[in-house]
């Protein structure tokens, strides 16, 4: 995890920018070293409308880029839809690989 910490501390610095609160943060790891961080805020539906709307910013150390996405659920049929998706910023993976040579 202190691998990885500067990375995650600099996604939820991102999220705080750019979300509203409250924010949900979650990682994932995996074996070969890489890993995944998001964040999210929940926007309810309203008392006129079934949908509500998610705001996620997600880095994947694969991709090395920081991505905000918009999403609208429908709260009748649990469907979701993509509404917007960008990219925020570009971040070096900090966890070398087993399979990289030098290994």
């Amino acid at each position: 995890m202190t691998t990885i910490g500067p990375v995650v501390d600099e996604v939820v610095e991102i999220a705080q920018h750019n979300l509203k609160r409250p924010i949900s943060v979650k990682i994932w790891t995996w074996e070969d070293g890489t890993f995944k961080v998001r964040a999210k805020h929940w926007y309810p539906a309203g008392t006129t409308t079934r949908y509500g709307h998610r705001s996620v910013i997600q880095y994947h150390s694969d991709r090395e880029v920081v991505k905000g996405y918009l999403l609208e659920k429908d709260t009748e049929t649990d469907e979701e839809s993509l509404l917007l998706e960008m990219k925020l910023d570009e971040i070096s993976d900090p966890v070398p690989r087993k399979n990289e040579k030098g290994d």
